[in-house]
């Protein structure tokens, strides 16, 4: 019984990680895709995402987000940040 219940368990955390890595597949393709990462950021949380003066965004949300869109597209600059409340 133990062991059907672990061969039970090994076979749908094989399949939960087969439908995950397809999923992230696809949207790695939909990014590469469309050549920009769109990256949610919360407005005005100093030290995470916050813009400037001249609308330029900082912190370490947007450091992550463009440190993505180096790795994935090559270049930090495709990547466009899309302002989101907390219920977002």
């Amino acid at each position: 019984m133990t062991r059907t219940v672990g061969v039970a368990a090994v076979i749908t955390a094989c399949c939960v990680w087969a439908t995950a890595a397809e999923a992230a597949k696809s949207t790695l393709s939909t990014v590469k895709a469309r050549g920009q990462l769109v990256c949610g950021v919360s407005e005005g949380l100093p030290g995470f995402s916050q813009r400037d003066d001249k609308g330029r965004w900082s912190g370490l949300d947007v450091d992550f987000c463009r440190a993505l869109a180096s790795a994935v597209l090559g270049k930090s600059t495709k990547v466009r940040f899309r302002p989101l409340s907390s219920n977002d």
